[in-house]
């Protein structure tokens, strides 16, 4: 096998991406809880859209490679909302898609607290192509999996609490996957807890601490960080994003770089700089880039309690 994919596998198994790419990672996720917690669908109560795509360790011949897309909308009147997720994940010569469909029911405690429990369901392909210019040796045991394509299905189960905290939980994978190769990562059920609260500290600024608990494929990952979300004003008393910096640190010796600005009211884009400390920094000198893009229309209320300037706002629980 060619020296480059022997690379990647050896960063495989040494640093755990096979855990990570069983389950795709996504440092802007705090913007789009409901890619991993069904509980989270519909959270902004409007119909959204949301694009991410993200190039890890770049540099790297077959470094993995995912974009996912979802589009979510909440129904008032029947207090739910649905969502639909399709991703694609590339790493080396495997690749993966999925299509999944999320709904969670909306419990309101008062007007600014509410609790949504969530479920979805999803289809999962994983397929492999090795082409003999993969390979050094016709002889190499890899050509006896040189095409490979598995399906099999799953269901996630998600809470979510807003109000002047917003915190989540998710259980993954309730349906165990145990590949029929070897070259496919198995998972197991997973648990990701995140806890985050934005409030206003000096005119035009608002800050959102936040901190999340991933337990996967036996592996424990915290993090922790800070967004700063600069506002403009609107009217004198509505107040904007307009566009906002921040930093998360994982335990295990990474952190990320965030910034991102609103476009116009609807529209957001934003991009992360992911990079290793330590050992990790042997990987990738050139890190893990994300880029972020969502736009949301037919706002129905607006029930997020952010901030203070925000709860002021004659926008605030306003039919638009």
């Amino acid at each position: 096998m060619k020296f480059r994919y022997l690379i990647l596998l050896a960063v495989i198994c040494v640093y755990g991406t096979a855990e990570s790419q069983s389950d795709f990672d996504l440092s802007q996720r705090w913007f789009n809880e409901s890619v991993y917690n069904p509980g989270a669908t519909g959270n902004s109560f409007s119909t959204g859209v949301f694009f991410h795509s993200r190039a890890q360790w770049v540099g790297i011949d077959g470094a993995p490679i995912t974009n996912a897309l979802t589009v979510d909308t909440y129904a008032d009147p029947v207090h739910s909302a649905f969502g639909l997720t399709v991703y694609t994940d590339k790493i080396g010569y495997i690749n993966s898609w999925s299509a999944k469909l999320s709904y969670a029911y909306y419990i309101f405690i008062n007007e600014n607290t509410s609790v949504a429990l969530g479920l979805s369901g999803y289809l999962r392909n994983r397929n492999s192509h090795i082409s003999p210019n993969m390979l050094d040796q016709s002889n190499d045991p890899a050509m006896s999996y040189s095409r490979i394509n598995e399906y099999n299905p799953d269901f996630d189960f998600g809470v979510e609490f807003k109000g002047p905290l917003k915190i989540g939980a998710a259980v993954r994978h309730l349906l165990k996957y145990e590949p029929v190769n070897s070259f496919f990562p198995a998972h197991s059920t997973n648990i990701w807890t995140y806890a985050s609260s934005r409030f206003n500290t000096l005119s035009g600024i608002s800050l959102e601490p936040a901190v999340s608990y991933m337990y996967r494929d036996n592996i424990h990952r915290i993090e922790g960080g800070l967004i700063i979300y600069f506002l403009k004003s609107v009217s004198g008393r509505e107040y904007n994003d307009r566009f906002w910096l921040g930093g998360m640190y994982r335990l295990n010796k990474q952190f990320a770089v965030l910034a991102g600005v609103n476009l116009t009211s609807k529209i957001r884009l934003g991009y992360s700089f992911d990079y290793g400390t330590g050992d990790l920094a042997t990987i990738s000198k050139m890190g893990t880039h994300e880029l972020f893009l969502s736009w949301h229309f037919n706002r129905i209320f607006y029930k997020e309690p952010d901030c203070a300037m925000y709860r002021r706002s004659s926008i605030y629980s306003k039919k638009r």
